[in-house]
């Protein structure tokens, strides 16, 4: 792994350098269609198309298909402010020891991921795990390889009644398509005795930043229309306790990073 600068990572072959500043026009509306669009029309559909079976075969088929080799390819990563040039496989690993070590330290009975894609997460978390998902196409695909995966809509209250008891729920990457995220917590809050963790491993915009770097991130956010909020409804609610908070954690895109946010409802 080898650090690199910022200016190397937004060079001029990066098209965020222009985005960034405003020479170039970009700006997206981050609703069910632009997700329908993206995930389950796009991604999720081209990956439908091949018959693997193993969900490792289709996790790199689907890093294949962003233009990353998953053996053989470099991608850039970021620490904090810090920025690396890494092997996608190195990469990979980083990440998904930091969601199993968070995990297995928050464990319950079972484990759920909402927003979990075709559950690659859950085959790596083990036993006793299920997930809710957007997109018909990746649920189609779980199921396929093996994976308790149901359809689950974020905005629909009723889609968490599938909640099992004695959970620890968690998200990566999912509500950042979310721009306000009180919808999510307000319909968690009617689950909440089945809930004992919530782990969100989630970009989303953080006021504090000050940096150059953590202003870009937020504006990235912002020109992308992903979460803005997160954070700050967590913060605001009497009956919520933030067991962890840790600020760009990790990027496996330097400007979209991960940010680890671990919390409960009171009792």
């Amino acid at each position: 792994m080898k650090q690199i600068t910022l200016n190397e990572y937004l060079n001029k072959e990066n098209p965020w350098t222009d985005r960034l500043q405003g020479i170039t026009d970009f700006k997206k509306k981050r609703d069910l269609q632009q997700i329908e669009n993206e995930y389950n029309l796009d991604k999720y559909a081209k990956l439908l198309e091949f018959d693997f079976d193993t969900v490792e075969d289709y996790k790199k088929k689907e890093f294949e298909q962003a233009g990353l080799h998953p053996i053989t390819g470099t991608i850039i990563i970021s620490k904090g402010d810090d920025v690396f040039k890494t092997s996608v496989s190195n990469a990979r690993n980083l990440f998904y020891q930091l969601i199993l070590s968070k995990i297995k330290k928050y464990s319950s009975e079972n484990i759920c991921e909402l927003g979990c894609g075709y559950g690659y997460n859950l085959s790596l978390v083990g036993s006793n795990t299920y997930g809710g998902e957007y997109s018909s196409n990746a649920v189609k695909i779980a199921k396929k390889i093996g994976l308790d995966v149901s359809e689950f809509n974020y905005y629909t209250e009723s889609d968490y009644n599938f909640i099992k008891p004695n959970t620890t729920i968690f998200t990566t990457h999912s509500i950042e398509q979310i721009p306000d995220a009180t919808v999510i917590i307000n319909n968690l809050e009617k689950q909440k005795d089945k809930i004992n963790y919530v782990i969100h491993f989630e970009p989303t915009v953080i006021n504090e930043r000050t940096s150059p770097f953590g202003k870009m991130r937020n504006k990235y956010m912002e020109l992308n229309d992903y979460n803005t909020n997160l954070l700050y409804v967590l913060k605001e609610r009497n009956d919520i306790e933030i067991l962890e908070l840790e600020i760009d954690i990790f990027g496996l895109v330097p400007l979209n990073t991960t940010n680890l946010i671990i919390w409960k409802f009171k009792k």
